[in-house]
Parts: C-alpha cells; structure tokens; sequence
C-alpha cells in the first residue's frame, strides 16, 4: 500500500507531525505567501541593504548557487513571526536533482516565468538485499539520507539510510502570479523555465534535518556551497534583485 512520504518520514524519525505555530501563516500552517507590499519592502530593503520596519538583514547577504539549479539570493528576516525571505532565480531553468523535504514550511509566490511542483508519494521498498558489492536487486528504489546545514556548507549523513520506491507522482504548474505553500514534510521536486523569479517565505524550523531521496550508491559528507561572489557577482545580484521588483510594478 502506498503512502505519503510524510508518514514514512515521520514514522522513521519517530515525530508526531507537531508543526510549530507561528504568525503569518497559509493553509496547515504553513508560512502565509508574502504581500505584494511586504515583497517590495524587503526586495528593495536588499537591494539598498536598508532595512526598516519590521525587517532585519539575513544572517547573510551572498547569494548562493544553489546544487537544485538555481540562484538563491538572501532577502530579509521577520523576527515577528520568524518567516525569512529568499529569491529564487532560475536562470537556465531546469529541475531539483534530487527529491527531497524540508526542515521548515515555506509558501511560494511565482514572480516571473512558470514553476513546475511535483509532490511524491512513497513506501518503504521490501526488495531483497543482496549480497555486499552485489548490483541492487531494485534499481528502481531510493535511498533516504539525512541533510543538515552547516557553516559554509551542508552535510548529508548516511549513516541510517533506508530505501523506499516513488509510487505516485502529483505534478501542479504555478503560473507568474501564483502561490503555493508546502509542509516541512512533504517530499517534492521543482522545476522552472529560464528566468523563472520565485520569492519564498521560509518558516521557523520544526526539526534539525531533513531528507533527501538519493538513487545509485549513497556517500555522506560534508559539501560546501558555491557562492555567487562579489564583483560581477553583486551586479548580478542587483540585476535579479530590479528584475523582480520590476515584476511587482
């Protein structure tokens, strides 16, 4: 019998579900999408690095290549209701490398181009195991592994690792203008066109890690992240940062 990749999650890490509430909520809890007007504030609070109101500079400014594709620039942080801001850019478009959930609720909004969201549904896999060094008897099965942020990078940890197969794919298109929201549980993978702007609200963190779907040999470690640098780097900060405040114009 299939079922979501939240109950498997949950049923490994033993949680209950528990998500903590906050203010500036969506649907079940998940982190209300931002205003139009708070989108402009904290966009232009960015790119002026002036933060007024109930903004507070991000923990850091630089922006990040992200390894799911896409450049991932620091916006805000809300210390009310604890929700962080972040912009997305796709610049070549293209789609997260691996399925994975979240250490946090988030909800989305849709700023220029089309997001593709898919939601995946899996089970525990009951193949076999064979022998050491022997070829999985399921090729078709993933492996869960453990993702934790650490300085200067993140560090996946395969140390309890378990498999599961994807029985059923929910795939939902988010025009420019639309919003979408998803529990810190739910195992997805995005996609977007070239140039696809999505401004994301990040809730507080409801558990140490998350986890992330891994087919082929499982190595843990720690990786580093790419950071998108100063020099041409801040001109293009700037450019994605005007480009999506143009969209709200």
């Amino acid at each position: 019998m299939s079922v979501t990749g939240e109950d498997i999650v949950r049923a490994r890490a033993g949680e209950r579900g528990v998500v903590e509430r906050t203010g500036g909520q969506g649907p079940a809890g998940t982190p209300a999408p931002v205003t139009v007007e708070l989108a402009r504030a904290a966009l232009t609070a960015a790119l002026l690095d002036r933060f007024e109101g109930p903004l507070r500079p991000p923990a850091t400014r630089t922006p990040i290549a992200h390894p799911n594709g896409f450049v991932k620039l620091p916006l805000a942080h809300l210390p009310a209701d604890g929700r962080r801001l972040f912009l997305h850019v796709w610049r070549a478009g293209g789609e997260d490398a691996q399925i994975h959930d979240h250490r946090w609720d988030f909800a989305a909004s849709v700023l220029t181009g089309e997001l593709y969201n898919t939601v995946v549904e899996v089970a525990p896999d009951e193949a076999p195991r064979g022998p050491a060094g022997a070829t999985d008897p399921d090729p078709d099965a993933y492996h869960v592994v453990r993702y934790r942020p650490q300085d200067g990078g993140f560090h996946l940890d395969a140390s309890d690792a378990y498999r599961v197969r994807v029985t059923g794919t929910r795939t939902h298109t988010v025009p420019a203008g639309g919003q979408y929201g998803m529990s810190a549980h739910t195992p997805h993978r995005a996609g977007a066109a070239p140039g696809t702007l999505t401004l994301v609200a990040r809730g507080r963190p409801v558990r140490d890690d998350s986890r992330v779907l891994v087919r082929g040999p499982v190595t843990g470690g720690f990786r580093r992240w790419r950071y998108v640098n100063a020099g041409a780097g801040a001109d293009e900060r700037g450019r994605y940062l005007r480009a999506a405040l143009e969209a709200l114009s």
